[in-house]
C-alpha cells in the first residue's frame, strides 16, 4: 500500500473521531446499526440493479488493489523496450530470445506478433483495439464506484425519513425522546455522506488514475512495437517514448542509451 494511501486513511480516521468527541459527551449517539444496513443494503442492492452481476462482483475486487497500487514503472518498460530494439537489429533470433523474458503479457503478444511477421498496420490495429477495449472496460468499473457514491447519500436520506416517521409516530407518548430519536435518524443521512466521500469516491478516482497509467504504458508498448517493426535506431526511439515520461524522469532512463 503506498504512504499517501496510509496517511489519508489515518488521517481520515483520526479527524472524524476526533470531532465525534468534540461534538459530543456520548459517542453511542453515531452508533445506528440499522441506519448502517440501509445505506450499505441499499446501495449494493442498487447497485446489482444497475449493472450486471459479473461486472460488479469483479469490480469489488478491484478494492484492494485500487489502494495497494503503486505507480507503474514505465520507464523501465522504456529501458526494456530500447533494449528489445538493439537485440531485434541484430535479427529474429534475439528478438526471440527477448520475448521469453517479457512478463507483461501486453507487450508479449506484442513481440510475437513481430516475430509471426504481421505488418505495421496490422499490428497498429489490432495494439490500439486492446488498448481501446482495456480502458473502456476498466472505465466503467469505476463508473460503478461512482454510482454507488450517488446512492450512499441517497439511501443516507431515506433512512432519516424511515427514522423520522417512527419518531413522529411516538410523539404522542413521549415527547423527552424526540431530542435522541431525531439524533439517531439524522445518523443515516451521515453515514450516506461519509460511504460517498471517503469509500466510493476515493476508490473511483484511484481506479481512474490506475487506468490512466496502465493506457499510458500500453500506449509505450504499442508505440516501441511499431518503432521496433520499422528497425528504428535505440536513441531514437528513447527519445520519442521519453515523451510519456514528465521531464523529471527522463534523466533516470538516460543510462539505457
Amino acid at each position: 500500500m503506498n504512504i499517501a494511501t496510509i496517511f489519508g486513511i489515518v488521517a481520515g480516521i483520526f479527524v472524524l473521531c476526533a470531532a465525534t468527541y468534540a461534538a459530543t459527551d456520548s459517542v453511542q449517539v453515531f452508533l445506528n446499526a440499522p441506519g448502517l444496513a440501509i445505506v450499505l443494503g441499499g446501495t449494493i442492492a442498487a447497485t446489482f440493479i444497475c449493472y450486471p452481476l459479473r461486472e460488479v462482483m469483479r469490480v469489488m475486487g478491484l478494492f484492494v488493489s485500487a489502494f495497494t497500487a503503486e505507480e507503474l514503472p514505465i520507464g523501465d518498460y522504456i529501458k526494456d523496450i530500447v533494449a528489445i530494439s538493439k537485440d531485434a537489429a541484430k535479427g529474429e533470433e534475439h528478438l526471440e530470445k527477448s520475448l521469453k523474458r517479457m512478463d507483461n503479457e501486453f507487450l508479449r503478444d506484442g513481440l510475437q506478433m513481430l516475430v509471426d511477421g504481421y505488418s505495421k498496420k496490422e499490428l497498429a490495429e489490432i495494439l490500439n483495439n486492446r488498448i481501446q477495449q482495456y480502458h473502456d472496460q476498466e472505465t466503467n468499473a469505476a463508473g460503478i464506484y461512482r454510482t454507488m457514491a450517488a446512492l450512499s447519500p441517497a439511501f443516507g436520506i431515506i433512512g432519516t425519513l424511515i427514522g423520522l416517521i417512527a419518531m413522529m409516530q411516538a410523539m404522542g407518548e413521549d415527547l423527552t425522546s424526540i431530542g435522541p430519536a431525531m439524533a439517531t435518524a439524522l445518523t443515516t443521512t451521515l453515514y450516506g455522506a461519509l460511504f460517498a466521500n471517503m469509500l466510493y469516491t476515493p476508490i473511483a478516482t484511484k481506479v481512474e488514475r490506475r487506468v490512466e497509467e496502465r493506457t499510458i504504458l500500453m500506449c509505450v508498448i504499442r508505440d516501441g512495437i511499431l518503432f521496433i517493426k520499422d528497425k528504428t535506431p535505440a536513441p531514437i526511439v528513447m527519445d520519442k517514448l521519453k515523451g510519456y515520461l514528465p521531464p523529471r524522469k527522463w534523466s533516470s532512463i538516460t543510462q539505457a542509451r
